[in-house]
């Protein structure tokens, strides 16, 4: 079961301090016992409980908003808001014929703004579940490839993308 917490930005929080506190909720509503929130991240960036190996975590930020998914198995959470500018179209295609996979770019129709960003997140999912982050092999993976592992939904103009090798039950925590 992944549980994708999402809430207004704090001010007065950090990113690893939102996470320990939703991380607490996760304990109690997954009924997992709970461990040591010791944050740290590995050499390209990806961070996880130090000494809690039972508990996998992913956070993303777009806009006003945090999102932080957690899972027993291991996960990456991406999701990125619209945006409403005049060359957005053009922006879109521009970003993808850098970044995506031939067979992605093929994908972006009439409906190029939505399809972007849904394949946009799904890919950056990826990277965050993999730890690989975005480099030089961006554009050499194709999402497509990835459907037993990828949940995406929309919600309020946001495009969300979860990744992981057990995505086939998600519950939403709107905290905003």
């Amino acid at each position: 079961m992944v549980y994708l917490f999402l809430m207004k930005k704090c001010d007065e929080l950090t990113t690893d301090e939102a996470v320990k506190m939703l991380a607490q909720e996760y304990f109690a509503l997954a009924g997992v016992p709970e461990g040591d929130l010791t944050i740290a991240r590995t050499e390209r960036g990806k961070p996880y409980f130090l000494n809690n190996d039972s508990i996998h975590f992913s956070v993303s930020h777009s806009g006003d908003f945090f999102a932080c998914a957690f899972s027993d198995d291991a996960i990456g959470i991406d999701f990125q808001e619209y945006k409403n500018r005049p060359d957005e179209e053009e922006r879109c295609r521009k970003i993808a014929r850098r970044f995506f996979h031939p067979d992605e770019i093929d994908a972006l129709d009439a409906d190029t703004i939505s399809a972007f960003y849904n394949i946009w997140t799904a890919k950056e999912a990826y990277v965050k579940l993999t730890g690989q982050g975005i480099d030089g092999d961006f554009s050499e993976f194709c999402i497509f490839d990835l459907d037993e592992y990828l949940y995406q939904t929309e919600i309020d103009g946001c495009s969300f993308s979860l990744c992981s090798p057990d995505i086939c039950d998600v519950e939403i925590i709107d905290r905003r």
